[in-house]
């Protein structure tokens, strides 16, 4: 919110008192919890957001398609407890269904109701599953506006090598997504790429869903 560059350590403390300063003049307290994404395995990935108590996690699912995964409007799940929390379009009690916890809700349930632990799990497209994992980091009175949910800060985005050049890639080949940086390439070498899928290229972007599905940020 104010431009400023953090370590990912001191990001959270940073936003605890940053958050104060950018809050609205007017209207009456919220209770507002704070709150770090991260993605397994990907530790350059992070955001660290804040959310109204009685916000719905259907809202908190809304900002982090938004932000970080939306491609086709894949199902969604939020693990809290021994509960899992699905998005709408989700077929409750069908035979062979994702839920992994015992039971089974929806998301239109408000933040504070649903917290069961400081940590908890998420996941969007239960095909090529993006997985995260959120950790609250802090709870405050304060005013947020309108929103039910507020971007604090967000992971600079890695910077990964053309397998050819070794230039700033700028896209990535989802068949070879798995093989390390061999599956980064620059929009001049595209047509060097081994595997020859040229076609299949997407965009490097900020994102843990890179080069997955068809995201494109």
């Amino acid at each position: 919110m104010c431009g400023a560059k953090v370590e990912r350590a001191r990001a959270a403390l940073h936003c605890a008192e940053c958050a104060c300063a950018h809050d609205v003049s007017t209207g009456g307290l919220q209770q507002i919890v704070q709150l770090r994404a991260t993605s397994p395995g990907l530790p350059s990935y992070w955001i660290d957001f804040e959310a109204k108590a009685d916000a719905k996690l259907e809202a908190i699912d809304a900002f982090l398609r938004r932000v970080w995964l939306e491609c086709c409007g894949h199902l969604s799940v939020f693990r809290i407890g021994k509960v899992d929390y699905f998005s709408r379009g989700y077929e409750f009690g069908l035979v062979g269904a994702f839920g992994a916890s015992g039971t089974e809700c929806g998301m239109n349930i408000k933040l504070r109701d649903a917290l069961r632990s400081s940590r908890f799990e998420y996941e969007y497209d239960f095909g090529s599953t993006t997985a995260l994992e959120l950790e609250v980091t802090g709870e405050r009175s304060g005013r947020i506006g309108r929103p039910a949910v507020r971007l604090l800060a967000r992971n600079s985005a890695p910077v990964f090598p053309c397998a050819t050049c070794g230039a700033p890639a700028t896209l990535i080949c989802p068949y070879c997504i798995h093989e390390g940086t061999g599956a980064f390439t620059c929009h001049a070498h595209r047509d060097q790429h081994r595997c020859g899928e040229e076609e299949a290229f997407l965009p490097v972007v900020n994102s843990p869903r890179l080069g997955v599905c068809a995201y494109v940020g």
